[in-house]
């Protein structure tokens, strides 16, 4: 959720002309904790949260710690980026991270930000922000993002299912789909993972009418973040409430 509330304020920040900084970013994260640890003091909740790990979340993680190895290991088996993609991303994420804006100006044209969706350049170029290496930043965190989309997923197919049995079966059928994205550097590697996050707030406004106002904010960067995979994600909205519809009866 916090990846795609990210984007949402980033892309607000830029309209608004104010730095995209790590150190903004960073703040902001720390206030919103300050203040919930402050009500939840105040209404004599417990702070720390409670984590519920049991068999199947603890595989699961097995799972993504194997994807994640996978993909990094192979990201850095050759030491240069591979395609034309890679580097016109390189260079937008580079641009991003010096220049702490997305909007380039008729000076400046780069293929995948103004007027391309910038939601991936931009967060790159935010963490760029925090180390010297954009050859690094764009293989590792790229890998971490596509690896990341085994725990979106089992936390999905659990709310959806309500069942942790099937959500990692659902987890370890996508493990095991060898085209999964692949190490590729684009932009689909943040769209897709970030589909199953939007399905997951949006199933979980059945507990909560509330969390309709964290769904808009996955959202929103959900369908900024690629010109052909907001259509796709469009496509699986619909499949995903054919699905639950069915389910219910």
């Amino acid at each position: 959720i916090g990846l795609g509330v990210m984007l949402f304020f980033g892309f607000l920040l830029n309209v608004l002309r104010i730095p995209l900084d790590w150190r903004i970013f960073l703040g902001l994260g720390v206030l919103i904790l300050i203040v919930k640890f402050y009500l939840d003091y105040q209404k004599n909740k417990t702070i720390i949260p409670k984590f519920n790990l049991n068999l199947y979340s603890i595989l699961m993680l097995i799972l993504f710690a194997i994807t994640l190895y996978m993909y990094v290991g192979g990201a850095f088996a050759y030491p240069y980026l591979e395609d034309d993609d890679s580097w016109s991303h390189a260079m937008s994420v580079k641009y991003i991270s010096v220049e702490k804006t997305v909007f380039t100006g008729k000076e400046v044209l780069f293929h995948y930000i103004d007027p391309y969706p910038p939601a991936y350049d931009m967060l790159l170029g935010i963490v760029h922000q925090t180390n010297d290496s954009v050859y690094w930043t764009l293989k590792f965190f790229n890998a971490l993002i596509i690896s990341l989309s085994i725990i979106f997923f089992y936390y999905f197919v659990k709310v959806f299912s309500n069942s942790s049995k099937k959500a990692f079966f659902s987890a370890l059928a996508l493990f095991a789909i060898p085209a999964y994205l692949s190490h590729f550097i684009w932009a689909i590697a943040l769209t897709m993972p970030l589909f199953f996050v939007a399905f997951y707030c949006t199933e979980k406004i059945k507990d909560d009418g509330k969390w309709w106002i964290v769904a808009a904010l996955v959202i929103m960067p959900t369908v900024t973040s690629s010109p052909t995979h907001s259509t796709y994600f469009g496509l699986f909205f619909i499949v995903y409430f054919a699905a639950r519809w069915i389910a219910e009866r």
